[in-house]
């Protein structure tokens, strides 16, 4: 995304603004100085407009394999330690990632909502083969199947604009839930069906900067940075069901805290998935 984005920065540093003017003469914002101030904000030209957005990724709790996950189910998953049941034969865990993908529409100069949807599949299996005196010997293994969806929602409030920079505060809420399973065992007696499943309920607010590259020419295009503070529910469980006997083993934790937005290792990684995004707005402003 980032990538895309300065691309098309590159390729509009002539090109038309949002109101498709050209030039100065024609009154658009065709770019010029960084520290020109005068005729309309860029905040303003995008009111009334949807912007696509990246919200970052949230790190689910799943079956190891599952999603991509890392193996250590019997480990900490996620900011909280699960073991795994006496059923489990052997399972392990890790976690998945989901991405959030949405929208930003300024309903008025101060005021806005945005959304945004993750949603993640995946299911597979590997093949080993290995000779033997007789020929060869296959052995066939399911990767557990693993299910994710998540949902968060803002509502960002203008706290202060110029003419290329502004500052909002959003509040924010969201909510993830991942499954997966697999079965383990060939037997009547060795056959378990294993299941995993994890849920967060996020609520918090980030304070953000948005910078639009007006002063090239291209309003319609921000880059985001923000960090703030949440208050995060997150629980996890390990069912395992042996077929001989169809009586579960269950291990379940729960984790309930208030942290940063960003982190928890403040790693380039999650400062970038984090606290830095690209939005850019469709459409023509009003009245231009």
């Amino acid at each position: 995304m980032v990538g895309a984005a300065l691309a098309m920065a590159t390729s509009a540093v002539s090109a038309q603004d949002l109101g498709g003017s050209s030039g100065a003469s024609s009154g658009g914002s065709s770019g010029g100085s960084i520290t020109d101030t005068s005729g309309a904000t860029d905040h303003s030209q995008v009111v009334g407009h949807m912007g696509l957005r990246y919200f970052g990724t949230t790190t689910m709790a799943v079956l190891g394999g599952a999603g991509g996950g890392l193996p250590g189910y019997a480990g900490t998953q996620n900011n909280l330690t699960i073991g795994s049941p006496s059923g489990a034969m052997g399972v392990t865990g890790g976690n998945a990632t989901l991405h959030t993908v949405g929208a930003r529409y300024w309903l008025s100069n101060g005021l806005g909502i945005e959304g945004g949807l993750s949603i993640g599949f995946s299911s597979g299996s590997s093949s080993v083969t290995v000779p033997t005196t007789m020929g060869t010997n296959t052995t066939n293994t399911d990767v557990p199947n693993f299910f994710g969806i998540g949902l968060q929602v803002g509502l960002p409030i203008m706290l202060a604009e110029s003419k290329h920079l502004s500052i909002n505060l959003s509040p924010l809420l969201g909510f993830h839930f991942a499954t997966s399973s697999i079965t383990t065992g060939n037997t009547a007696t060795t056959t378990v069906d294993n299941s995993g499943r994890s849920f967060q309920l996020t609520l918090g607010a980030n304070a953000a900067a948005e910078l639009q590259f007006g002063f090239i020419g291209i309003p319609q295009l921000a880059l985001q940075a923000q960090f703030g503070l949440q208050l995060r529910y997150t629980s996890a469980t390990l069912e395992s069901v042996p077929r001989a006997t169809q009586l579960p083993s269950t291990a379940t934790q729960g984790s309930f805290g208030l942290g940063t937005t960003v982190g928890p290792n403040y790693s380039l990684g999650d400062i970038l998935s984090g606290a830095i995004s690209v939005i850019y707005y469709f459409g023509n402003a009003p009245g231009r």
